[in-house]
């Protein structure tokens, strides 16, 4: 039932609400700005728009949410309140301001002009919003309307900056004898305002003023001697009294102090002034490395490449223009004309020559193993120009037509009834060249497989007696044919690929793998794939051999430029490399035809890092091939030694010198050397022998030895040396745990000397440290 009671209760509620309600904007507005004196501009946007939610015509809200959306750099929202405020108070300069600042900053200058200029109508000397309009102005290039507003700038204060303006504006507009009047009125008012002396003396050069400009620059150098602005305007004076070196120094002092973009397009220009293209050239790709979207200095650097008859790299630039400047019309014309001109200017006549690298042709003819379904021609074409298309019988060769010689491939099928081929190749210019091949099927066997370094059973099983992560491998091709690639756990093998029967070798890291995939192929395509297990067991091998680490190197010089070439060095290192098969050896090294550089860097840098690096503890030194005794020194013969020239051979002094870098790091030490004309070579390097050594004497092993065994060696038209003949039968004959050096030694004088040679010289060398032990030959 609804009483008196009820009713004026009712009704004092909703008073009580109403008045609530009323307060609510100014509540929130009061919150708002304690939320913004405090930084928390995101606090204070959402109380101000509680505030605005509840009352629309809320102007101070708007300008003030509008200040915090600036300050989070929420520009647009701000933007938006500005432009509500103002529908609310249009009488407020400083809203038209402030709408137009950031519509100025965001690059919206149309509309940021339209909010200046009502700024301004609402109180004509408004200096900030005059300053803001001549930026929109200069922005629009709207020089007219801005001489305009800079004069009305000067009629509100007339200062260094407002005159300076208007002589900025005047400039734009061409009119150089007014801009030149107001920069010198600048320029009085303030005679430190370098840009004033700027304006001025590139004003005087517009007017042929260029003695007056020159004046105007000096004057500004003597109160700012560092200023780069200044160099920069006088090297345009410089270039304006035809004094171009000047411009030049001048420039490079900018370029020097402040390196930019201008001012390497600057001295670029004046370099092509003075027929300096390359030099120019060279700035212009400063410019780009700056800006690489530059289209002027793409342009320009292919201008000055164009005088350099660089075509190719000029076309590359046009191109480059080309896709930046794409729905430019202007440009892409030029483009066009340039690349036209270019093409014709580099028209030649000859005709493209091809050739073929995965198949050898003989008197054009090519052949084929008679197994093969298929043929992949492989080859490149050379040409002055771009090749335009290559054909082989009907199939199109794949290849770059954007590159010079450019490489091709194609794949023939169904091979078996191929007798002839016709090789295609046009060029841009029409210039077609057509080769014909005869083709002929041959062998199919595959090459034969034979790894010599190290080991490889029957069973394809390679035995490595280290933990090095990497293996050396080395060994023989066996093929009718010679062979086009060797190829071993995807690296390329070295080898001659000249050679019938070559050797090859290659340096592979075997870490973690249990076994590595050899591929060989011939020039025929035959092709043999055999996979080898790598087994470890011999990689404690130093540590049960009491020579400890063993290392041996073979230096097998043969083939000589100079001296006669000698055929016993290879058959006596690989009958050494069988003998010591049998051996703890853990490594191998052989070197062949080495010459002098190369023999001096081997022994003083390769092997000195082989020493440190891999703990050698025992190392054999072999040498076969020339040696030369010219009194006192002895030398050995490098592959390029000369018959007349002591200084090209290697000397044993230099060996010594090498060695004795890395003696220290060795237990022990053995030189051998079979080489023709060196019975004396190593006579001057050693001391008398000792007395044989035995195997039961095994604590010899612990001290040092450094010890050389030479030979006579080869006479000239022997193929076999008595001397490796019978160390190496030693070695292979012995049946005893270990074979000391001094027995191999006795046995090999003897057998030399009863063949009617001079006998061989066993000893120790001097000047490297020796403690009486010896090198001892340790059977697996």
């Amino acid at each position: 039932m609804l009483t008196f009671k009820n009713i004026f209760f009712a009704g004092l509620l909703s008073c009580i609400a109403l008045a609530s309600v009323a307060q609510s904007p100014k509540k929130y507005f009061s919150a708002a700005q304690k939320l913004e004196k405090g930084n928390n501009y995101e606090g204070a946007i959402e109380n101000y728009s509680k505030a605005i939610e509840m009352k629309a015509d809320f102007e101070d809200a708007f300008v003030a949410r509008a200040a915090c959306y600036e300050k989070v750099n929420k520009k647009q929202e701000a933007i938006a309140d500005y432009k509500k405020a103002i529908t609310l108070l249009p009488k407020e300069k400083e809203l038209y301001y402030n709408a137009g600042r950031l519509l100025a900053s965001i690059g919206r200058y149309k509309d940021a002009d339209e909010m200046l200029q009502l700024a301004i109508e609402n109180d004509k000397k408004y200096s900030e919003a005059i300053a803001e309009e001549i930026g929109v102005l200069i922005k629009l290039k709207d020089y007219t309307t801005g001489v305009k507003m800079t004069q009305l700038a000067i009629d509100a204060k007339k200062s260094t900056s407002t005159l300076f303006a208007h002589a900025a504006m005047l400039d734009s507009l061409r009119n150089y004898p007014e801009a030149e009047k107001f920069y010198k009125s600048a320029k009085a008012s303030d005679a430190k305002f370098i840009p004033a002396y700027v304006g001025l003396a590139l004003t005087q050069i517009k007017l042929n003023k260029a003695d007056e400009a020159m004046k105007v620059c000096e004057e500004a150098l003597l109160k700012d001697p560092n200023n780069m602005d200044i160099y920069f305007t006088r090297s345009l004076v410089d270039a304006a009294k035809k004094d171009y070196q000047s411009a030049i120094n001048d420039i490079t002092k900018v370029i020097l102090s402040r390196p930019n973009a201008a001012a390497y397009k600057q001295r670029a220009a004046f370099y092509i002034i003075m027929g300096q293209h390359q030099n120019a050239i060279n700035d212009y790709t400063q410019v780009l490395l700056i800006d690489d979207t530059d289209l002027g200095a793409y342009l320009s650097r292919a201008a000055a490449l164009e005088h350099t008859m660089n075509y190719k790299a000029a076309v590359a630039d046009y191109n480059k223009v080309s896709a930046l400047s794409t729905g430019n019309d202007n440009v892409s014309l030029v483009v066009k004309q340039a690349k036209k001109k270019i093409f014709e200017l580099s028209r030649e006549s000859e005709k493209p020559e091809v050739v073929l690298t995965s198949i050898k042709s003989v008197d054009n003819t090519i052949r084929v193993s008679a197994d093969k379904n298929e043929l992949i021609i492989k080859g490149q074409v050379k040409d002055a120009s771009p090749i335009k298309n290559i054909s082989v019988n009907s199939g199109i060769a794949k290849f770059s037509p954007d590159t010079l010689n450019p490489y091709f491939t194609l794949t023939l099928r169904d091979v078996t009834r191929l007798n002839d081929l016709s090789l295609t190749v046009t060029d841009v210019y029409g210039n077609t060249q057509v080769t014909r091949y005869k083709v002929e099927k041959t062998e199919s066997d595959k090459p034969i497989i034979a790894i010599e370094t190290p080991i490889a059973t029957f069973e394809n099983e390679i035995f490595i007696d280290n933990t090095n992560p990497e293996i050396y491998i080395q060994g023989t091709i066996k093929d009718a044919s010679h062979i086009e690639s060797i190829v071993i756990e995807g690296v390329t093998a070295v080898f001659n690929p000249s050679d019938l029967n070559p050797q090859f070798s290659s340096q592979l890291k075997i870490a973690d793998k249990t076994k590595i995939t050899m591929v060989v192929r011939d020039i025929y395509g035959n092709e043999n794939k055999q996979v080898y297990a790598l087994n470890r067991s011999g990689a404690t091998a130093g540590l049960d051999n009491p020579m400890g680490n063993t290392w041996v190197v073979f230096i097998e010089n043969s083939k000589y430029q100079s001296f006669p070439s000698l055929e016993g060095p290879a058959k006596d290192v690989m009958a050494m490399k069988a003998a010591l098969a049998n051996y703890k050896i853990t490594k191998i090294v052989h070197k062949r035809d080495m010459t002098k550089n190369e023999m001096e860097k081997f022994f003083s840098i390769e092997l000195r890092d082989y020493v440190r690096n891999n703990n050698i503890n025992s190392l054999l030194i072999w040498y076969a091939g020339h040696g030369k005794y010219v009194s006192p020194t002895g030398y050995w013969v490098p592959s390029d030694g000369k018959t007349d020239d002591e200084f090209s051979y290697f000397g044993i002094n230099n060996l010594k010198a090498s060695m004795q870098a890395y003696a220290g790091k060795l237990v022990h030490t053995l030189v051998v050397t079979d080489a023709c004309e060196s019975g004396a070579t190593f006579l001057m390097a050693m001391r008398g022998g000792d007395d044989e050594k035995h195997c039961d004497n095994f604590e010899l092993t612990k001290a040092k030895s450094s010890q050389v065994f030479t030979s006579a060696g080869y006479e000239l038209a022997a193929d076999n040396s008595q001397f490796t003949k019978t160390f190496s039968s030693m070695l292979t004959n012995n049946t005893e745990a270990c074979l000391p050096i001094e027995k191999i030694a006795k046995k090999v004088i003897i057998a030399v000397s009863n063949a009617g040679n001079q006998a061989p010289k066993f000893g120790k060398i001097k000047d490297l440290e020796d403690e009486g032990g010896t090198y001892f030959f340790i059977r697996k």
